[in-house]
């Protein structure tokens, strides 16, 4: 090789050095300022009681201490002449931390508005101004040095090989031909603008809209939401602040990002738009790297608030799913225990009355039916019992093949309750001889009833059942084995509760183990002169 042109890269490695070791110094000494004045911020909140301000300077600390880290590991001669390192992307990567510590430190001027400390206030501009020297490093030393890093590549590659020429495109290349994805609404009142932003954008794979009108621009966004906007501040009638104000206090398009753009760059304006609800601030005339890093982040977060709102949803729908579930299973309020951490559930009741019934004859009956035509009219009969339940009051418990298990005055107790499960029953009487009417069936039912203490409760750890527990369930039982086809049985307990306002025809003394002799009646219907 010439020996002049290798005294000409020897001369060209040494300057590209000591601009890398400036460079690096100059961001070192940036962050040397924001990590310091931060530490200090913080050991002040802790001291005089300002806790709710620690967040945010966390997050500037950190972020700094992470782009120190960075700068130190990446900005290095050696391993930016040997292509380890990606110049534009260290840049995005730097643009995006130090926006980040511009937007907290905006954060925290909004919270200390009436804090009378000048100190404190001062401390948080040099952190602002440390952050905005950092933003123009990364804009001006970096993308000098990457440009001068693919001069002298192109230099090198045309001394040595042309045929490298034939080689694919650098990540670097391939990554400026990305399709991005997301909608940006851009809003500004001069054409000029519009255009510029609308290009550029177009170009990286965005898809891009402009309005040259506040109102128009909120019309827009309610009719087909964006995901990102890009807002100038200075606009005729409806400016900038208005409608980002508007829009952030409209629920439909809160969630947006918003992007202001503002030649004014005066820290109190930043304050006002972040305290509005804005979730980036640009002064113009804007760098084109930094506002791709800026327009990025912000989708980024969006995409990930979309991600957690679906996620959410998602999970509210489960939610909702399986509490349906868990109500066709038990009754509310027992559920309601049951999510609030219950383990054992398990009541006494000192005065209920528990129905029973089945159908007369139900084998030989199902015999003679087809099996779907058999299961799709009991469950026409059992669903329009579970109605009968919600319209009277009752607590459905259980069906066991064509017996159907239900309770009045449980799991909240009520006085009437003798009197809900005798019209309940009667009701149940009724849909039966309708139902036989319109199929031509002869089901035939027997109904049972008594009143009395019971204990109730859940059983089961995998698959959970309410159910009932006494002589009361066992006699009521009794009841329903014992009465006539289309018949409703009741005890004498029930029966002093319920006579006088209904009718009754007395039935005969049956036997019952453990019980004896036990008199019974057989409910009729409602007496015409009740007024229960």
């Amino acid at each position: 090789m010439n020996p002049d042109l290798i005294a000409q890269q020897k001369q060209s490695a040494a300057a590209l050095g000591l601009r890398v070791v400036k460079t690096r110094h100059d961001f070192h000494n940036s962050l040397t300022h924001i990590l310091g004045f931060s530490e200090m911020l913080l050991e002040e909140t802790q001291e005089r009681g300002r806790d709710h301000l620690r967040p945010d300077l966390d997050l500037i600390h950190r972020t700094a201490g992470l782009l120190m880290q960075q700068i130190s590991d990446k900005l290095d001669a050696p391993k930016i002449k040997a292509g380890h390192i990606n110049l534009s992307s260290l840049e995005r990567q730097i643009c995006k931390h130090a926006t980040e510590i511009e937007t907290a430190t905006a954060a925290v001027l909004a919270k200390t508005d009436d804090l009378a400390d000048d100190v404190f206030k001062s401390d948080l501009s040099r952190i602002a101004g440390a952050a905005q020297r950092i933003l123009e490093l990364a804009s001006t030393s970096l993308a000098s040095l990457s440009d001068s890093i693919a001069s002298e590549t192109t230099f090198f590659r045309a001394t040595t090989n042309p045929l490298t020429a034939l080689l694919p495109a650098s990540d670097t290349e391939v990554a400026i031909n990305t399709i991005k994805e997301g909608a940006i609404l851009v809003v500004d009142d001069l054409e000029e603008n519009r255009e510029l932003l609308s290009r550029r954008l177009s170009r990286l794979g965005y898809s891009v809209r402009t309005m040259d009108d506040g109102q128009a621009a909120l019309d827009s966004l309610l009719a087909n939401p964006p995901d990102l906007v890009l807002l100038d501040i200075l606009m005729p009638g409806l400016d900038g602040l208005e409608v980002l104000r508007r829009l952030k206090s409209n629920p439909a398009i809160q969630h947006i990002p918003v992007i202001m753009l503002s030649s004014a760059d005066q820290i109190d304006t930043v304050v006002r738009c972040i305290t509005l609800g804005a979730d980036d601030f640009l002064p113009k005339p804007f760098n084109a790297t930094l506002l791709m890093a800026r327009i990025e982040s912000s989708l980024s977060k969006k995409r990930l608030r979309d991600q957690e709102a679906a996620f959410l949803k998602r999970l509210q729908t489960e939610q909702e799913i399986s509490e349906r579930l868990l109500l066709n299973i038990l009754p509310k309020p027992i559920a309601e225990r049951l999510k609030q951490g219950e383990t054992i559930i398990a009541d006494n009741f000192p005065e209920v009355t528990v129905l029973f019934s089945d159908f007369v004859g139900f084998t030989k009956l199902s015999s003679a039916i087809p099996p779907k035509v058999l299961v799709g009219r009991l469950n026409e009969i059992f669903s329009t019992f579970d109605e009968l339940c919600d319209q009277h009051g009752l607590e459905k418990i259980k069906m066991i093949g064509d017996a159907f298990m239900a309770v009045a005055g449980l799991p909240t107790p009520r006085g009437d309750h003798a009197e809900a499960a005798a019209n309940m029953a009667l009701s149940m009487q009724r849909e039966v001889d309708r139902f036989n009417a319109l199929n031509t069936d002869h089901f035939r039912m027997r109904i049972g009833l008594n009143t009395g203490p019971v204990v109730a409760g859940v059983i089961g750890t995998k698959k959970f059942a309410y159910d009932l527990w006494g002589d009361t369930v066992n006699l009521a039982s009794r009841m329903e084995a014992h009465a006539p086809a289309n018949g409703i049985l009741v005890t004498a307990a029930t029966y002093e509760r319920l006579r006088g306002a209904y009718t009754f025809k007395p039935g005969r003394v049956i036997r019952v183990k453990g019980k004896g002799e036990v008199l019974t009646y057989l409910l009729l219907c409602k007496s015409p002169f009740s007024s229960a």
